[in-house]
């Protein structure tokens, strides 16, 4: 009976000496990274719907994982958000310029 007192005494010291386990880091979800580089591309390389769409969905659903703890990457979500909405706004720009030079006597004026 002293042995078995004596082991459980030792395991409890032990475990009382030893460091606390360290919390592991927060994944970082590819959605972030995804939403960013669809981003860039729909401004840079004037992609405009292709990829500006794509950058705005993936983008909030990584804004959505960082919000759930899953992810620790919501600047570059946001970035690619953004990204998307001005390549849209290009688009959208480009598309009024062309019905309004259409309607002001054609492409040759």
């Amino acid at each position: 009976m002293t042995t078995e007192a004596t082991s459980e005494t030792t395991t409890e010291a032990t475990t009382d000496l030893a460091m606390p386990a360290r919390s592991a880091p927060l994944p970082r979800n590819n959605l972030g990274a995804w939403s960013l580089v669809l981003g860039l591309a729909s401004v840079v390389l004037l992609l405009g719907v292709i990829t500006g769409i794509p950058a705005i969905i993936i983008g909030n659903q990584g804004r959505r994982a960082v919000r759930a703890g899953e992810a620790d990457n919501e600047g570059m979500a946001m970035t690619g958000v953004v990204l998307g909405w001005i390549s849209l706004a290009i688009l959208a720009a480009v598309i009024v310029l062309m019905i309004a030079r259409f309607l002001a006597g054609g492409p040759d004026s």
